[in-house]
């Protein structure tokens, strides 16, 4: 159960890299996207509190990079990495970003790593 806790919090967590970093890309910031997001459907709890953090510059780990991604390699290992090509895919990107220095850093770190 951890393992497909972990898979969609990881999706989760790419979903709200990708589409801040895209709103940035876009010209728009964060509090306008929380905003025109907040209360409605598309967004939960937990992701409207990563939007926040983002905002604030704050990737103090919640959830370090580096813990998530062994837990999409287990749940790639476990499910069988040729059935789950966009989780393994996830994989490959979050191994860059840990490279690169952000593993310790919260999961919420892709968005400053898809920025540039």
């Amino acid at each position: 159960m951890k393992l497909v806790n972990n898979t969609l919090l990881a999706f989760g967590a790419e979903g709200v890299a990708n589409s801040l970093a895209l709103a940035h890309r876009l010209g728009l910031d964060t509090s306008l996207v929380l905003e025109a997001f907040e209360g409605g459907p598309l967004l939960s709890p937990w992701e409207a509190g990563k939007f926040r953090r983002i905002e604030a510059g704050d990737y103090s780990p919640e959830f370090p990079l580096r813990l998530a991604l062994k837990d999409v390699h287990l749940a790639l290992e476990s499910g069988g990495s040729e059935h789950f090509s966009v989780l393994a895919s996830l994989a490959r990107e979050w191994e860059e970003v840990v490279e690169q220095g952000g593993g310790d850093d919260d999961v919420t770190v892709l968005t400053r790593f898809l920025e540039g």
